[in-house]
């Protein structure tokens, strides 16, 4: 059954994060890392889970029966290089972001390295503040979670490119008991290269 979320994404992507939870965390999974390794680019799904959503891995475009998805991953533990500009994919999508954060460096003068620090236990210096630091630019989960909130704070992060622009991050910090979470807040920002 077509469900034209991958259509709604892509035609207004903060808008769809503003009001639909989006998770990303069975894009870990054993099953989707073994689609995903030695590929450049992956071809995504968003399906709806009730009244969210959750992000899944097709081995191939005959799969999708909404449109196509085709974008980049940051699988853990492992960095990507993406274009600065004109993508032929316009999404960088990253496993669940809690405890996360987006490091980015200069690869070359077309790419940019992209990788996520995981499992870090709260606020630290942004690295590209260091002297000599090889980093552009940091997103942290750390610096937009905390203060009054209890339980578990899930979110999603997603970069998205647009023309002319620079690639811009969007992380949906979700919070509920499991089966009703919902969008708190959006926080996005271009990222600085």
């Amino acid at each position: 059954m077509a469900c034209r979320l991958n259509l709604l994404f892509q035609s207004a992507p903060r808008q769809f994060l503003e009001r639909t939870v989006l998770f990303t965390d069975e894009l870990a999974s054993p099953a989707s890392l073994s689609l995903t390794r030695n590929r450049i680019a992956h071809h995504l799904d968003i399906q709806p889970l009730n009244e969210r959503a959750t992000t899944r891995v097709l081995s191939g475009l005959h799969q999708y029966t909404d449109a196509p998805l085709t974008s980049y991953f940051i699988p853990p533990g492992v960095s990507i290089l993406i274009p600065r500009e004109d993508p032929p994919y316009r999404f960088v999508f990253v496993p669940e972001f809690n405890s996360s954060r987006i490091l980015l460096s200069a690869e070359s003068g077309a790419l940019l390295r992209v990788e996520c620090e995981r499992n870090l236990s709260g606020p630290m210096p942004a690295p590209e503040l260091a002297p000599g630091s090889r980093y552009l630019d940091s997103f942290a989960y750390w610096d937009h979670s905390g203060g009054d909130l209890v339980g578990r704070i899930r979110a999603t992060a997603v970069l998205a490119k647009e023309p002319g622009k620079p690639w811009t991050i969007f992380m949906q910090q979700i919070v509920g008991t499991p089966g009703l979470e919902l969008v708190r807040r959006l926080e996005t920002r271009p990222l600085r290269y």
